[in-house]
């Protein structure tokens, strides 16, 4: 398998616990606690942190090898 490959499939774990970590279980308490805007702004937020999380992870990788 290339070393692209490796990197995708390596993201595709991580990206899998760090959605499951930060949008399932924060989200689930936002969704309880929030409401409004409020609720639209955290869950942008655990979005905008799911994504930064995703980049780091995939840049990472890149220096392993």
């Amino acid at each position: 398998m290339s070393e692209l490959g490796d990197r995708i499939l390596l993201l595709i774990v991580a990206a899998t616990g760090v959605s499951v970590l930060i949008a399932g279980w924060a989200g689930g308490l936002v969704e309880a606690e929030a409401g409004g805007w409020t609720e639209l702004a955290l869950f942008g937020f655990l979005g905008f942190l799911v994504f930064v999380l995703l980049v780091g992870l995939w840049r990472g990788f890149g220096e392993i090898g």
